[in-house]
Parts: C-alpha cells; sequence; structure tokens
C-alpha cells in the first residue's frame, strides 16, 4: 500500500525539476537575457528554502514559470526575456515538516520588476514574517522589505558561482558593482 505514493511523488519531483531549469532552452550567453535576483531571509520559517519561481506576468507566453535555486537566501536567474515579472513561489522542506511551498499574492506585492532591455534587476531583499491569527496560528505569513543584504553585497555573492565565471555576466556584473558603490 505504501507504493501508492511513490508514482505521485515521483511526478511531483519531475515537475519539480522541470520548474527548476529555468533557462527555458536559452543560453547563459545569450545577448537579450537579464539578472534578475534577490533575497529572503527564511530564518523564521517553518523550512529553510532551496527553489523558487518568477512568474512571467507579461507578455503572455506558455510556461509563465521560470524556476531558480535559493541558497542562503540568495535566489537568481540570468535567463529571463524582455517582460514583467515577479516572485511567485519558495519551496522548502525539512525533514519534521515536509514539504513547505510559501505563495506570494498575484497583487499587491512589491517583488515585481518589468525589463524593458536586457540588464541587471535587483527585486530586493525581504524577511519572512508570522501573521498571528489568533488562537489557530495556521500558515499565514507576510514578506517585508528589508534593507540588508544590498544590491551589491549579492551581486558579490552571484560572482561566487561557478557557472558565472567566464560568461558574459561576469564583466556586467563588475560593471555594475562599479557604478553603485
Amino acid at each position: 500500500m505504501k507504493r501508492i505514493w511513490l508514482i505521485p511523488g515521483l511526478l511531483a519531483l519531475g515537475i519539480l525539476a522541470g520548474c527548476a531549469s529555468g533557462g527555458h532552452g536559452r543560453s547563459v550567453n545569450d545577448p537579450s537575457n537579464s539578472l534578475v535576483f534577490g533575497y529572503v531571509d527564511m530564518a523564521d520559517a517553518p523550512t529553510p528554502v532551496n527553489g523558487a519561481t518568477i512568474l512571467q506576468v507579461a507578455p503572455p507566453i506558455d510556461k509563465p514559470y521560470w524556476g531558480t535555486d535559493v541558497r542562503d537566501g540568495l535566489f537568481y536567474t540570468y535567463y529571463l526575456p524582455p517582460g514583467s515579472y515577479k516572485l511567485a513561489t519558495l519551496y522548502g522542506s525539512s525533514f519534521w515538516k515536509g514539504d513547505y511551498r510559501y505563495n506570494f499574492p498575484r497583487q499587491g506585492a512589491d517583488q515585481g520588476v518589468r525589463i524593458t532591455k536586457p540588464g541587471i534587476y535587483f527585486l530586493g531583499s525581504y524577511k519572512y514574517q508570522h501573521v498571528k491569527t489568533g488562537w489557530f496560528e495556521g500558515g499565514k505569513f507576510d514578506i517585508v522589505r528589508v534593507d540588508s543584504p544590498t544590491e551589491a553585497e549579492l551581486l558579490r555573492r552571484i560572482l561566487e558561482d561557478t557557472e558565472i565565471k567566464g560568461s558574459t555576466w561576469e564583466e556586467k556584473i563588475r560593471q555594475r558593482l562599479a557604478r553603485i558603490k
């Protein structure tokens, strides 16, 4: 009877892997790409976070979700073409709590960006906060904007990625760091 969960579990893993691949077949050095990044402090969340999806709001496309890893709160993707995007979901899990999915509201959230030309776009730094809802403390949460880490601090962390080294992004990030100092 326990094997009945194996097929849906493998199917869910395959879907998540497809979302996390992020590039939609695009090359890291494609000149029309943009680097979009941000940070979420999930220290007070029920689980650590290891994945995120960015939703392409406009223009409409067949695959509107762009997946990315989250490492120590930092998330980024350097495959995004021009369009409007927002942080949609964070994923995490722990042995005791199981799998968690943190969905962001479709409207009213300020974690979006509009890409009009290729470049580097900072979504901001945020912090998870549990929302007290009375006697039942359920899974309500809020994400609030914070000042740290800064854009420059996060760009320095992105430069440590081995896939960035030697790519067109390495020099673009260094140029951006020189401009924002």
